[in-house]
């Protein structure tokens, strides 16, 4: 399976309720905790790694790519209705 078929299987827009702080003190000022999934499925997040905004439109979107120890996951926050949604679900890679 190539890098663009895996990305399209793996690829969610699933909204989800996250835990998270926010500080002057931490880069870029929020650190997401963990989060639940519709299911009740609860990730705690042990690191995270890249975090970068995207755009859409003229909406700016703050993506964090964030792992549990056991998979990857790319949670975003759109900043215009400040709802959080994950955006992708994969394996982890050490």
């Amino acid at each position: 399976m190539d890098q663009d078929t895996y990305y399209q299987e793996h690829h969610l827009h699933q909204p989800v309720d996250v835990d998270a702080t926010f500080s002057r003190s931490i880069l870029g000022h929020c650190k997401p905790l963990a989060f639940r999934t519709e299911s009740g499925r609860e990730v705690l997040i042990s690191e995270i790694g890249l975090v970068h905004p995207k755009y859409d439109g003229l909406k700016t979107i703050h993506a964090f790519d964030v792992t549990d120890g056991a998979t990857d996951y790319r949670l975003c926050l759109d900043t215009e209705s400040l709802n959080w949604y994950l955006e992708f679900e994969g394996d982890h890679y050490d």
